[in-house]
């Protein structure tokens, strides 16, 4: 028995994304080409995961500082494949209470399953323990965030915030429910860094120490290290990825033009006595980059599979710097994935 994640950054729409999905023969919105060639990113996992850093207001859309964009962006990053959202961020109050829970609306109309906001208390206490129950195997995904940009949470809604004791908490919960392993998605670190922080270190600490099976961050906006740990607990891995960076966005600083997906897979076992185990298997990573492409004056942005775009046939159709930014962004991230933080943590 075994469950296939994909884990994908972050998905932002800036105001030069939003222009660019505008169709002005249907006054609508279509973010289908910006999405479709990701899709074979996720054609062969089970769970296919994302962070949308920003809300569905229905109106008055805008980019930065205050997201807030057109309902077909969801729609595109599911036809592509993403079939689960992160909503805990430090964007999901920029519009409000009322931006918050339509998007929340939105979703659930969609039935596009999300974690880590919640519309009233009852759905929090009822959902909180987010329970994915697939080929023989229940895991735990709980998601949390540092912060939001100093908006204070309306009252009645509820946006999970990091907190030891609450993260603590929540996976005794988890495990009281006998789930195989436990998920944490952590929202968190100083922007525009390729290396943890020391609030990042800790706090992943605190989740393994807790019981966390695997804990995966975003936020910073630029790829961190990932790394299996085999020696967290008793013939047990664990699994930390300190942030894979960005999916979608209109930046274009060194580092932050692109993202990976990480994948693994949960293998549900039995241990020397014949207990169920759990195992993390297969895991690797597939970087993407954001290229923007012209026709005339009208932009469209793309998400390219670096390494399956740069092996293929027609890559010839991209300008020479768009080739020369993919191989260099590709460079750059692999450079930095060759950093082991626990290793660093033993002043090795």
């Amino acid at each position: 028995m075994e469950i296939t994640f994909a884990v994908a950054g972050d998905i932002m729409a800036h105001d030069s994304q939003i222009a660019a999905a505008y169709d002005k023969k249907c006054d609508c919105y279509d973010f289908k080409p910006v999405f479709a060639t990701a899709a074979p990113l996720f054609k062969d996992v089970d769970v296919a995961i994302a962070n949308l850093e920003t809300t569905l207001p229905g109106k008055n859309y805008s980019g930065y500082p205050a997201f807030g964009a057109p309902d077909s962006l969801v729609d595109a990053a599911t036809m592509a494949g993403i079939n689960l959202f992160l909503m805990a961020n430090n964007h999901c109050l920029d519009k409000g209470r009322d931006g918050l829970l339509r998007t929340l609306q939105v979703l659930d109309e969609k039935k596009i399953p999300h974690l880590g906001v919640y519309g009233s208390e009852q759905e929090y206490e009822k959902n909180r323990i987010f329970l994915l129950s697939k080929n023989g195997l229940t895991v735990a995904l709980l998601n949390y965030t540092y912060g939001t940009n100093g908006i204070a949470t309306p009252s009645g809604v509820v946006v999970n915030r990091i907190s030891q004791a609450q993260v603590s908490t929540d996976i005794a919960r988890a495990r009281e429910m006998h789930v195989d392993a436990v998920i944490v998605f952590y929202h968190f670190g100083r922007e525009y860094l390729n290396k943890p922080d020391s609030y990042q270190r800790s706090m992943v600490a605190h989740a393994l120490a807790s019981g966390a099976d695997i804990v995966l961050g975003g936020h910073p906006h630029q790829v961190q290290p990932y790394e299996l740990l085999d020696s967290q607990g008793p013939d047990r891995p664990r699994l930390v990825a300190y942030s894979v960076g960005n999916f979608i966005s209109a930046q274009r600083d060194r580092y932050t033009s692109g993202g990976m997906v990480l994948y693994f897979k949960l293998v549900k076992k039995q241990d020397a006595a014949g207990k169920p185990d759990i195992d993390i298997t297969d895991v690797h990573h597939k970087l993407v980059w954001i290229y923007i492409s012209h026709e005339g004056e009208h932009k469209q942005f793309h998400i390219l599979p670096i390494e399956d775009t740069l092996a293929a046939k027609d890559s010839s159709a991209l300008p020479p710097s768009a080739i020369a930014g993919m191989t260099s962004y590709r460079d750059d991230v692999e450079d930095v994935l060759k950093y082991k933080v626990s290793e660093k943590r033993k002043g090795r």
